[in-house]
């Protein structure tokens, strides 16, 4: 098994958080053009060609899978949302809520490579 292809997912994932705070922050621009479907984000094209199938025998895919698809989902609401109420408090809790479903994201991705790499030295 390849772990290579959750570190890409890993990556892709923290960059976006970063963007989207820079976006509510005004730092970066961005417009659901710039969000892909999740299918076919880098890691979505992984995940579908390779990760899916290579991983299927650990109980967190389908959660992967899942949470992949809500914080793409969430990514476009997010950009959505009216300049006045992302710069309010309903804004930043969002963004809040978005970043701990990213962070939920990443920390599966990691349980993942860990479990790989403890099956490759058994």
């Amino acid at each position: 098994m390849d772990v290579t292809n959750l570190q890409v997912g890993m990556i892709a994932h923290l960059q976006w958080k970063s963007k989207l705070a820079d976006f509510f922050y005004g730092v970066e621009e961005l417009t659901l053009s710039d969000v892909p479907d999740h299918t076919s984000c880098d890691f979505g094209k992984l995940f579908y060609s390779t990760v899916l199938d290579e991983f299927s025998d650990f109980e967190e895919i389908n959660l992967l899978e899942r949470l992949h698809k809500e914080v793409h989902d969430d990514i476009k609401t997010l950009i959505q949302m009216p300049e006045a109420e992302r710069r309010g408090p309903a804004g930043k809790q969002a963004l809040e809520e978005f970043k701990k479903k990213s962070d939920s994201l990443v920390e599966i991705m990691e349980h993942l490579e860990v479990q790989v790499r403890n099956r490759a030295q058994h």
